[in-house]
């Protein structure tokens, strides 16, 4: 097992042009008593956040922020239906797929049960969406932006010439979004550790371990990392995070970003067992304005743990994938 670690973040400030952005957590009042012994909130554990609301609010909801009771029951039922129906036996028999579909990856997720179904709810609100800010709950990429984007994703899935051109989560150097906490599929699951000047957050997939260095500051020369730079530093209660440095390869995960894009995350914990996790994404070269998400962590039940995931570098799929591309090559040259 890698070493534990630990998370927690937040909403967002944007040093550089003044601008402060306020969600949610701001007015939480912390009900909790737990401190460690360096006078920290004590945030340390195992958390997971386990709900099926999308970063991205659907189209057709504009800027409907929060479901009903009744529209969240219903919401609940059609995401178990969808598991029932993904967690179904593959057909042995079945054919291949029609020219131009995706490749499922059935026989793989059916070891992946009980995929979330819930509505995350912060605040008494069935979020529609994780995005809050802008109002229509979507990232507001710049129109120039999505042409540009269309086409890396295109480079980088019909690029076949070794391995360094494949995306780097198909190389299992960095899964999913620039932050493992950002996002969600299968739900995520931490540890949090904390020091007097660190704190750690050990990621369950892909063992991703996250190093945040307690009033810090950013190197004035900086390596780009997967995880980019953080630092942090307490507001009361709250876990301010701030990250940049990230690799430009990021972009390809469900968030974009640019050689530019940095994070200002605020953890706060509302009760016990239960953590609020806002972040800001700020952006200028791929969105339009600041995106701002909140999301619940939820303390994992007693006796339950993380577990080591397998992935790694030398998997065989690139190598199948580059061994197919060569056939391709030399049967178009017969």
């Amino acid at each position: 097992m890698p070493i534990h670690k630990a998370i927690i973040y937040f909403i967002v400030t944007l040093a550089a042009s003044g601008l402060i952005i306020k969600s949610s957590i701001a007015q939480t009042t912390p009900s909790y008593d737990s401190y460690n012994e360096f006078g920290q909130p004590n945030f340390a554990g195992l958390w997971e956040k386990r709900f099926a609301t999308p970063v991205e609010r659907p189209l057709s909801l504009g800027n409907k922020r929060f479901y009903t009771q009744q529209e969240a029951d219903e919401f609940k039922r059609l995401a178990i239906d969808r598991r029932r129906l993904r967690e179904a036996p593959v057909s042995p028999d079945r054919g291949a797929p029609e020219i131009g579909e995706d490749i499922e990856f059935r026989t793989d997720t059916n070891f992946l049960p009980g995929s979330p179904v819930d509505v995350a709810k912060i605040n008494g609100e069935f979020r529609t969406s994780l995005i809050i800010e802008p109002v229509n709950g979507r990232f507001p990429i710049k129109e120039e932006n999505v042409e540009l984007r269309t086409r890396y994703f295109e480079m980088m899935n019909n690029n076949f010439d070794g391995p360094e051109a494949r995306p780097p989560g198909e190389r299992c150097l960095h899964l999913g979004p620039p932050l493992p906490t950002m996002t969600n599929s299968d739900g995520t699951h931490i540890q949090i550790i904390q020091t007097d000047n660190y704190i750690v957050i050990y990621s369950e997939e892909a063992m991703q371990t996250r190093i945040v260095r307690l009033n810090g500051e950013h190197p004035p020369y900086m390596t780009r990392k997967w995880m980019g730079d953080s630092v942090g530093h307490w507001e009361g209660d709250t876990l301010v995070i701030h990250t940049n440095g990230f690799r430009p390869e990021h972009t390809v995960s469900q968030i974009a970003s640019s050689a530019i894009f940095e994070v200002t995350e605020r953890i706060s914990m509302t009760n016990r067992n239960e953590l609020l996790y806002a972040y800001t994404i700020i952006d200028p070269l791929t969105y339009t304005a600041p995106v701002v998400a909140e999301l619940p962590f939820n303390r994992m039940p007693s006796g339950q743990r993380l577990y080591e995931s397998a992935c790694h570098e030398g998997n065989r799929a690139v190598m199948d994938i580059l061994m197919g591309a060569r056939v391709q090559e030399y049967d178009a040259n017969r």
